[in-house]
């Protein structure tokens, strides 16, 4: 049997706040980051 373990994270960032405002008009300033993760152990 292998340990396992996972995590989500889901994080709301400005656009802005990192000077990316290529496609401005057609994209919300504020994105969620979603990030998954899953690790095993032998």
């Amino acid at each position: 049997m292998k340990n396992t373990c996972g995590a989500n994270a889901t994080a709301p960032i400005k656009r802005s706040d990192f000077g990316v405002d290529k496609y401005a008009p057609k994209l919300a300033d504020e994105v969620n980051i979603v990030i998954q993760i899953e690790a095993t152990k032998d």
